[in-house]
């Protein structure tokens, strides 16, 4: 689910904005819950104790909307990723 996720978001946002996790949800046909554990797994989180990767970044606003914005580039055409 995180290559979709990734995927997606790519879609979603080329450039890099935040896009609304309830939008995301919808798109995916996916629960909004259900995004938020998939994506905290590819965010900088700690988990464990071990840091996730940083690829993406969530956020809350005062409001207790949801969005995430992608932060790692595409993957090389060779498959490995220059981060």
């Amino acid at each position: 689910m995180h290559a979709l996720l990734l995927q997606t978001l790519r879609e979603l946002a080329p450039g890099g904005e935040p896009v609304a996790l309830t939008r995301l949800a919808k798109r995916l046909d996916q629960r909004v819950s259900v995004l938020l554990r998939e994506l905290t797994a590819l965010s900088d989180a700690r988990i464990a104790g071990a840091p996730g990767p940083g690829l993406v970044r969530l956020a809350c606003d005062d409001a207790g909307r949801w969005t995430v914005a992608i932060l790692a580039p595409p993957p090389s055409p060779g498959g490995e990723n220059p981060r």
